[in-house]
């Protein structure tokens, strides 16, 4: 069967024709025309064929292609082998955009100096540029013979994922650059680039409902402000009688106090499949922002990502365990359409997309009026502007001492 390229029905036949593949079946018998050397075995062999019932020129031909071909697969093959190179990034997590410094140790064992050699699938990934060629992670130009050299230089990653996702391979083309000889690279560190976070300014204004040691809350304790006051009752310490009032009344009356709160927040991300890789990357990078901002010792975080569940550990822990995940993620989506629906008893926010293609962040307590528009939140991140300025206002109240001042 034919396979066909998407074109637009206003193509002409011509192009049609130019662009279909009439015998896929016999592509990999082709395949080896895609390096320059192939090419150049194909020009040996016609020398070869002139030089026999032709001309005698086609042997000097012959000849001169031949010492360019094994010049130019012996040398890069023998380079990649001569090598014993590692490399490690100086931190195991860094964000997108985030300068990230490697460092590439190389021991030339020649007693001669090597020229090209190249690192690729380390960092080659990018957000934007999917079909196009990038260039190699790392490419020196110069190797002393018999001596160990470091090289430290910086990157800028600026797509999220664990790299290397495949095979990293040291690779040589020189001299002609008509064949590249290859070598998997043992000796190398992964590293995992987090999805960038923009700031948000303050928090979202959550109501809790269990009991925690730090934080905020309107519920009986001892810790907090004062809320009023009641009935002595067994059990209550004489630190907290209101004596004032004890003589007021003429009963014992203690002071009531306020006692901090956690609440439970459900984070749905919607993780499905993309035609493009920019879409969802900053639909990721909205929800890591997110789930810095609510990351707190006192807001109990679930995270939903497709179906995978993950119960947000407290500290640097949890901040790891977060993006980590969301740095897995695939780079055209999980392929489901729909994120889960969240639970009737947990506060949830759910991040996902409308018709337009634009980010849509609904907030909605299931336990609080939901005439109020400060327990339910519907807001929409516009994805043909910038995303830093509409996350910075993204909750409707903030608690930030900055703005109040």
């Amino acid at each position: 069967m034919d396979s066909l390229h998407d074109l637009r029905k206003g193509k002409s036949w011509a192009a049609r024709v130019l662009t279909t593949d009439f015998c896929p079946s016999a592509n990999r018998f082709v395949y080896w025309l895609k390096e320059p050397v192939g090419w150049f075995v194909l020009a040996t062999f016609a020398s070869v064929i002139i030089g026999l019932y032709f001309a005698p020129i086609g042997w000097t031909l012959a000849a001169a292609l031949a010492s360019v071909i094994a010049v130019g697969m012996i040398w890069p093959a023998v380079a990649v082998r001569a090598v014993t190179c590692s490399l490690r990034p100086k931190k195991p997590q860094v964000h997108e955009d985030d300068p990230c410094e490697l460092q590439f140790s190389v021991r030339n064992l020649l007693p001669m100096p090597l020229w090209g050699l190249s690192v690729e699938g380390f960092l080659d990934r990018s957000c934007k540029y999917v079909d196009t060629e990038k260039l190699p992670t790392v490419a020196l130009a110069f190797i002393r013979a018999l001596t160990t050299s470091t090289y430290r230089f910086s990157i800028q990653p600026d797509f999220r994922g664990c790299y290397p996702d495949g095979d990293a391979m040291l690779t040589c083309s020189f001299p002609f650059g008509i064949w590249t000889a290859k070598r998997k690279l043992e000796d190398i560190t992964p590293i995992t680039v987090w999805p960038k976070v923009y700031p948000i300014s303050g928090q979202a204004l959550l109501k809790g409902r269990n009991t925690a040691e730090l934080g905020e809350g309107e519920r009986s304790g001892r810790t907090g402000n004062f809320i009023g006051i009641r009935d002595y009752r067994n059990g209550d310490s004489l630190r907290e009688v209101n004596w004032i009032a004890t003589a007021r009344y003429g009963d014992l009356v203690v002071t009531e106090r306020s006692a901090p709160q956690s609440c439970n927040v459900e984070v749905i991300v919607d993780v499905g499949a993309f035609e493009h890789r920019e879409p969802l990357a900053n639909r990721i990078r909205v929800a890591a922002s997110i789930l810095a901002n609510l990351h707190h010792p006192t807001v109990s975080l679930t995270v939903r990502i497709g179906k995978q569940v993950i119960h947000v550990m407290r500290g640097r822990n949890g901040f790891v365990q977060m993006m980590d995940a969301l740095a897995r993620v695939p780079a055209e989506g999980l392929g489901e359409q729909h994120p889960q629906a969240p639970l009737q008893n947990r506060l949830s926010v759910t991040i996902s997309s409308n018709q337009n293609g634009d980010i849509v962040v609904c907030a909605a307590d299931p336990d609080a009026n939901r005439r109020l528009s400060q327990d339910h939140m519907h807001r929409v991140i516009a994805a043909d502007q910038e995303l830093a300025s509409q996350l910075l206002l993204l909750w409707p109240e903030v608690r930030d001492a900055n703005l109040v001042a």
